[in-house]
């Protein structure tokens, strides 16, 4: 298959307003949290983890074709011992009773200000599998209502968080239903009308207003029997695209070459797609064995430092992360700050080296909390 990134580009700019990087950069990979399909079953899903965990391509970056970095400086600030093979996250966590308690690890501080001093910029593609799951069914609607489609990022707002809130009860309506291949489309939409009916509070204040916007968008889809996006799929697959992350990273920054930790399935799904630019075949990225490039290792470090956060940001409630912030030990919030002052490099840069594909709201409730947590004097 052949796909040509300046189509892909102009599509980015002419939606988002977002300028292509144009500037030569070395990127390098790992992943966190990749449960190869994400699919409903009979008891829930396939994977909790999944379920409450973003799937995170992440790593480090360096601006042109060479960096040097101080591997000694490295190892010394990490205790590598002889005979280990190769760094990674579950050494750099280990012991940690929870993430809280990670973030009082004085090896923890130690890789981030080695970190902080390498040169190196920190990127991330995150990918929050509910979310991802749920945005066709809002996405079928536009076509019927282009009068709302100001409002349609809060009506995914608005149905994520009502998700979360009743998640058993929206898992087992979307399993019995076949989603994503809904062969019964009045009953579904009536079905899940009627759960938003008994839940919902429509203050047109609140959240509420948007999930009765809602309601009435999908009563009128069901009387059409059409939600195109959630119709002729494979029944109960949820995600297993994670290597579109991938190759959009090759998209974005084509200009750059990028280094991937070995993983056969993506590598499987990527031979048959060849990308061209200008006209020109683009061969910019590669997979490598992570025991042989320091620079994967890091990324390894990076992505499972990043997905384990989020998720830790995730569970803690606004008044949770208020209270904590004031009983934070100093290693803690310095530590926060770090990783807080590190993203805000990397988006500085570029704003393309941070990419969530999530709700506003919950990006913006992460970050909120970690503002918190380090201790920042503003929002």
């Amino acid at each position: 298959m052949r796909i040509d990134v300046e189509d892909i580009k102009n599509t980015l700019k002419d939606l988002h307003g977002i300028e292509p990087c144009k500037d030569v950069m070395t990127f390098f990979y790992d992943e966190s949290g990749n449960c190869r399909k994400f699919s409903l079953t009979e008891k829930g899903v396939n994977s909790q983890d999944s379920l409450w965990g973003d799937f995170v391509l992440a790593g480090v970056a360096y601006d042109g074709t060479e960096h040097k970095i101080d591997i000694n400086g490295l190892y010394q600030a990490l205790e590598f011992k002889e005979g280990q093979k190769e760094l990674k996250f579950k050494h750099l966590y280990h012991n940690s009773k929870n993430f809280c308690a990670f973030m009082e690890s004085s090896r923890l501080t130690a890789f981030l200000q080695w970190l902080q001093g390498s040169g190196l910029f920190i990127h991330y593609s995150a990918l929050n599998n509910l979310f991802y799951s749920l945005v066709d069914i809002v996405d079928s609607l536009w076509e019927d209502f282009p009068q709302c489609i100001a409002y349609f990022w809060d009506i995914k707002n608005a149905l994520y968080d009502f998700t979360v809130k009743h998640c058993n009860e929206i898992i087992d309506l979307l399993f019995r239903y076949d989603y994503p291949n809904i062969t019964q489309c009045e009953l579904f939409c009536s079905e899940l009308c009627n759960l938003i009916s008994c839940y919902n509070d429509d203050n047109e204040f609140d959240t509420g207003f948007y999930l009765e916007l809602l309601r009435q968008m999908l009563k009128a889809a069901g009387k059409k029997g059409k939600l195109v996006f959630v119709q002729n799929n494979e029944p109960y697959i949820l995600v297993k695209e994670y290597y579109l992350l991938y190759l959009e990273r090759c998209e974005m920054f084509s200009q750059s070459k990028h280094f991937f930790d070995e993983e056969l399935t993506v590598q499987k799904q990527l031979r048959d797609i060849q990308l061209y630019e200008n006209g020109k075949p683009l061969n910019n990225f590669s997979f490598e064995k992570s025991h042989k490039n320091i620079y994967i290792q890091i990324s390894d470090m990076v992505a499972g430092l990043l997905r384990s956060m989020f998720v830790f940001l995730d569970r803690l409630t606004f008044n949770e992360a208020l209270n904590l912030g004031e009983r934070l030990r100093e290693k803690q919030r310095e530590n926060f700050n770090i990783i807080l002052k590190s993203l805000a490099i990397s988006d500085q840069k570029c704003t393309l080296l941070i990419k969530n594909s999530n709700t506003p709201k919950n990006v913006n409730d992460r970050m909120y909390k970690l503002y918190i947590l380090a201790g920042a004097e503003s929002v």
